[in-house]
């Protein structure tokens, strides 16, 4: 990052041998508003830049008996008061595609029932972003300046039933639930700006076991390109070509 300094500052820290009685207090506050607004916009376009670089972010997450877990740090995490784990593994299938295998192991005897949380941000925070839900789709889309973003995924087969896009700061404010003792998301359609998506999955256990399940996210120039991909890795787990 690169700071400005203006004329008015180049004469403040001139020796003071040198006559800078010229100088008012208007000058030095002039000066600083200047600095001030300069370090701004360099912080501003940074921003601007990081983002047009990022990728989208895939974090896991749990909903367990009205409790929230996400897995910020890591892609294998046990729940010891939950005995619950998750374990998440990335396969290449394609350039454009990153494709993540989520595995929800129940380490107890009793049958019951968790969510799979799927949430997805941008790694650098832009006013810029726009992310929205398609329902003809069934699809997410996140639009970073030229950059798209499809996210999806199934278990057992199962297209992802719930989701919703959320205003970044409404994930640590506890907001992304209509019913947080239900599980039941608030439903936003789209969001301008920092935002995040979360789609949940229904896990259901007889007892001890590990279910797995199936989440991608697809980036690209256009819509109709996404689309394709994302058929595919519907009917199909394998290496992709088009």
């Amino acid at each position: 990052m690169t700071f400005a300094v203006c004329k008015t500052c180049v004469n403040l820290i001139l020796p003071s041998h040198l006559d800078t009685r010229w100088t008012s207090k208007y000058d030095r506050k002039r000066c600083m508003e200047m600095n001030t607004l300069n370090w701004i916009r360099s912080d501003v376009y940074e921003e601007m830049e990081q983002a047009a670089k990022g990728k989208l972010r895939m974090i896991p997450g749990l909903w367990i008996d009205g409790k929230t877990y996400w897995m910020e740090n890591g892609f294998k995490e046990l729940f010891p008061e939950e005995n619950i784990s998750v374990h998440v593994k990335r396969d290449n299938v394609h350039s454009k595609i990153s494709f993540f295998r989520s595995y929800i192991t129940n380490h107890d005897d009793k049958p019951r029932n968790v969510k799979l949380l799927i949430q997805h941000k941008h790694e650098y925070s832009s006013r810029e972003h726009f992310s929205f839900i398609s329902p003809a789709e069934n699809v997410i889309f996140h639009m970073a300046d030229s950059k798209v973003f499809l996210v999806n995924g199934q278990l057992n087969g199962k297209k992802m039933a719930e989701c919703s896009i959320q205003p970044y700061w409404n994930l640590y404010s506890d907001q992304i639930w209509k019913c947080r003792n239900k599980g039941i998301l608030r439903y936003h359609p789209m969001v301008k700006g920092n935002a995040i998506s979360i789609f949940v999955f229904n896990v259901g256990f007889e007892g001890k076991g590990t279910v797995e399940a199936e989440s991608w996210i697809v980036s690209g120039d256009s819509k109709s390109e996404l689309l394709r991909y994302n058929q595919l890795l519907l009917k199909k787990r394998t290496s992709i070509s088009i």
